[in-house]
């Protein structure tokens, strides 16, 4: 198995002149971006960054991100790309957990870094590095380093979104996110011209491991935005000729409702990769009707699966039966759906989804008893439930997110299908909240489209049509769409929106 090193000695002469990366200010082909990449690495090694240790990584999407993680990943370090949108408490964490001696920042956040050195609250950082003319002056030479990577050796780690708690470090090695570059590739039709549009930060896996990881590997073109917008996403795509994009679905509601893609010429567009979140059949039309010559793929996974695990695909996705379908294996990995026992159910049943194969993680940086946790025979336990049907997996749940009510389990995913099945939903997220009478009651936040009114007991009728009466919402909040909280994959934080005092009866969770 190749490793990334491997990759960039090959990109610096077989595809030197084309295109690797761009953002707002910088355009690098790829012996550029090699290079750069080299002169991180060496940099890295002249502060005594070896093989093994960690480097922490703190930016907004753009060049200086792709050369910093592949420069770190040169040096046989381990890369660590951490949230630009942690809290101080969150940052602190993260530095001390990753034990990273060296931090390298942009302008925009390396202030975060240095008020906790001043405060003495990152004493294990040795060296902060920030781009600019301390950066440009710390690099080394654009040389290809004096170090030895094996396939097995670590190479990043990425901190899980911590929408259910703890943070915590996700350790893959190059084996890991070669394997999934490769079903990246082969499952997704990509081609040595493509130009990929990053918009998910690239501390997220699908940005870095899905998309500008295989796209390097090779040898196209990826375009960096820092902060996502409609109309400056449409008119890159224009300008720039791309021809795939990753997008959340809440990122494709958000394009639609504005417009953007009519507005602009998207005759380049030929791919466009949804995940994160559920995608309804709703928003899937609508897609079709505004880019119609786009294929659209479907995937699920999590950042320790490394991260894909199953995909639905261009041709499966407008069958109505598999509306909410998360598609099927991955080429290089083994799905299971198993009970509480580890043992395989019946199709039809539903289990938790687990999985194993060369994409998934070495385990959890530091903590062997998580590790333990997170593993059952060889299988990697993923947390969310799904049956099998005709070999494609239909998703219910997260576990955690499952509403006991009356002695009847109640799998969220399911009511909030109905709720999206109204043309007025924008979004939607349903949770369990304390009830003396039902053990839980299940209750729902709802987004309305622009301009549309729609009364509680409207949207309660419309889910009776569709749910057995115990899993229409009792409760339906109506919120502004932009003050429900999402984490950088699009997913909706339910955590945050339980500590919220959303209806006068409503006990905040701690």
């Amino acid at each position: 198995m190749l490793t990334i090193p491997d990759v960039l000695h090959r990109n610096h002469g077989r595809r030197p002149g084309s295109s690797a990366v761009v953002d707002d200010n910088r355009r690098l082909n790829q012996r550029e971006l090699v290079e750069r990449s080299w002169s991180v690495a060496n940099g890295l090694a002249r502060l005594g960054v070896r093989p093994g240790d960690t480097v922490a990584i703190l930016c907004g999407n753009g060049i200086f991100s792709a050369e910093t993680i592949l420069g770190a990943i040169a040096a046989g370090a381990v890369a660590v790309p951490l949230s630009w949108r942690w809290s101080p408490a969150e940052l602190e964490h993260g530095l001390s957990d990753s034990r990273a001696k060296v931090v390298l920042a942009d302008r925009e956040f390396a202030g975060d870094v240095q008020d906790l050195i001043d405060g003495g609250k990152a004493p294990a950082v040795a060296h902060l590095v920030t781009d600019g003319p301390d950066f440009e002056a710390f690099l080394g030479p654009p040389s290809t380093p004096d170090v030895a990577v094996v396939p097995s050796s670590p190479a990043v780690m990425l901190y899980t979104g911590g929408t259910t708690g703890d943070s915590k470090g996700v350790l893959l090695s190059h084996t890991n996110v070669m394997a999934n570059a490769i079903d990246e590739i082969v499952d997704t039709d990509m081609e040595a011209d493509d130009v990929t549009l990053l918009i998910a930060p690239m501390y997220h896996s699908a940005s870095l491991l899905c998309w500008f990881l295989p796209h390097l590997v090779i040898g196209a073109c990826s375009i960096f935005m820092r902060r996502f917008d409609e109309e400056q996403a449409a008119g890159l795509i224009e300008r720039e000729h791309v021809t795939n994009g990753f997008f959340i679905p809440n990122m494709v509601r958000r394009m639609l409702i504005s417009g953007a893609w009519e507005r602009h010429d998207m005759g380049s567009f030929r791919r466009l990769y949804v995940g994160g979140a559920t995608f309804r059949l709703p928003d899937k039309e609508a897609v079709r009707e505004v880019l119609p010559a786009a294929r659209i793929y479907y995937q699920y996974g999590l950042t320790e699966a490394g991260p894909i695990v199953t995909r639905l695909r261009p041709e499966d996705m407008f069958r109505p039966e598999l509306d909410g379908s998360i598609g099927q294996e991955m080429l290089l990995n083994d799905v299971s759906i198993q009970d509480d026992d580890g043992r395989e159910v019946a199709d039809g049943v539903a289990g938790e989804i687990c999985v194993r194969g060369p994409n998934v993680m070495l385990g959890y940086f530091n903590r062997p008893d998580a590790t333990a946790e997170a593993f059952r025979n060889g299988w990697l336990r993923t947390g969310d439930v799904a049956s099998r049907r005709d070999g494609y997996f239909m998703f219910h749940d997260r576990l955690k997110d499952m509403i006991k009510t009356g002695g009847e389990n109640v799998f969220s995913a399911e009511v909030e299908q109905a709720l999206y099945s109204h043309p007025s939903v924008a979004e939607a997220a349903v949770f369990g909240v304390t009830s003396e009478k039902w053990d839980e009651e299940v209750r729902a936040v709802v987004a309305l489209k622009p301009g549309v009114l729609l009364a509680e007991a409207e949207l309660q009728n419309h889910c009776r049509g569709r749910l057995a009466g115990y899993k229409v919402p009792k409760r339906i909040a109506f919120v502004a769409l932009e003050t429900i909280p999402v984490n950088p994959s699009g997913k909706i934080m339910k955590r945050e929106l339980k500590q919220q005092k959303l209806w006068p009866d409503m006990t905040p969770a701690p």
